[in-house]
This record gives C-alpha cells, structure tokens and sequence, in this order.
C-alpha cells in the first residue's frame, strides 16, 4: 500500500512539474509576442506614412505627365510593395504557429481536466478546479478561432496585395494621356493602402489581444500554484 501511495504521489509530482513547464514556455511566449506587436506597430506606422508620400508624389508626376519622375517614384512603391508583402507571407508564418501553439495549450487544458477529474472527490476546492478548468478551456478554444480566422484574413490580403503590385508593375507609360484618364495608378494606390491600413488595425488588436492573454495565463498560472499548494 506505502508502494502504491508513493507512485501515485510520483506521478501527481511528475504531471506537476509538467504543468509547470508549460505554464513558463506560455509565460515567455506573451511577453515575447507583446514586445514583438510593439515594434511591428511601430514599423507599420512608418511605412504608411511613407507609402503615401510616394504615392501623392506618383500621382503628381502623372497628372503633369512627368514620365522620370513617374517611374522614380513607381520604382520606389514597387520595392515599398514588395516589402509589404514579404511582411504578410511572415505574418502568415507566424499566424500558423499561433494556430499551432493555441491547438497545445488545449490540449494542456484538456490533460489537466482529466487529471483533476481523476482526483475528484467532491470537497469546495474541487468544484472550484474544475469550474476554472473550464473557464480556461472555454478562454483557449476561443483564442484559437481567432488565431484560424487571423490566418485566412492573412492569406486573402496576400493574394490581394499581389495582384495590386502586378498592376502597378505593369503600367505603360506610352500613352501618357491614357494612364491619366483611367486614373488607375489612383484605384490602385488607394487599395493597396487600405490594406496596408487593414494590417495596422489588426498588428494594434493583436497587441490587445497577446495583452489579455498574458492576463489570463498568469491567471491560469496564479490558479495552479494554489492548487499545488492545496494538495501537496
């Protein structure tokens, strides 16, 4: 009986610093993702403000049909446009390994349901375990619908975004008066700024979002010393 006793208590142990683990990588991650939502908001600022520069400047030398400077000023929003869609292929990168990391931190949940059922036995504090295991769970569900939603958002800009750059790319300049009537360079522009817009809106959510997160581990964190506490 001792024998049976100090295996289960081994494996309480072993689940516990498990737990613990995985609670320290979470903790890492939040911080790690709010410094870098931070710095990209920062950057996505920057680029907006400079992309739409270039673009009155573009818009300018067509409407007086300065060719030279039409084509400096394409040269320079064709790089800005690439780089921006180099930036959502990145985002797309990380939204995946969001999804990822969303889909472990179910699966965490899930184990420590099993485990607190497994030790049920009906006193306050285990009605309490398991109402907030299912508060967590019922948290990290949610968060990973928003992680796969995040995705797809991600993936239709970047089809969009491309077909915008191939666009601009691939204006004529042999008939001036032509590119000026169809103001396209102007649709065009403006769409690809909206979603550069799309993209600020979402980096300033993220960051609320990765900031309720790191609330909600430490809760979940805070919660599990206790009942460590409590059984050991």
């Amino acid at each position: 009986m001792k024998k049976i006793r100090i295996s289960i208590i081994g494996l309480l142990l072993l689940g516990s610093t498990a737990l613990m683990a995985q609670n320290v990588k979470e903790a890492i991650q939040d911080h790690h993702q709010i410094r870098v939502d931070k710095t990209t908001l920062a950057r996505d600022e920057a680029e907006l403000k400079a992309f739409d520069t270039h673009s009155h400047n573009f818009k300018m030398a067509i409407n007086t049909k300065n060719i030279g400077a039409a084509k400096r000023n394409q040269t320079i929003l064709l790089a800005s446009m690439s780089r921006e869609i180099s930036q959502t292929e990145v985002k797309i990168a990380r939204a995946k390994r969001e999804v990822v990391q969303s889909t472990r931190e179910i699966q965490t949940d899930r184990r420590e349901n099993r485990r607190n059922r497994r030790q049920y036995v009906g006193s306050n504090d285990d009605h309490r375990d398991i109402a907030r295991d299912r508060r967590d769970t019922r948290d990290d569900i949610r968060d990973k619908k928003d992680d796969v939603l995040d995705l797809k958002e991600l993936e239709a800009r970047l089809g969009h975004q491309r077909a915008l750059f191939q666009t601009i790319k691939n204006i004529s300049y042999s008939d001036m008066n032509k590119v000026v009537k169809l103001e396209l360079h102007k649709n065009i522009l403006q769409k690809f700024m909206g979603t550069m817009k799309a993209d600020l809106a979402e980096t300033k959510e993220e960051l609320r979002e990765d900031k309720r997160e790191l609330a909600e581990d430490r809760r979940e964190r805070r919660d599990d010393r206790r009942e460590r506490r409590e059984k050991y």
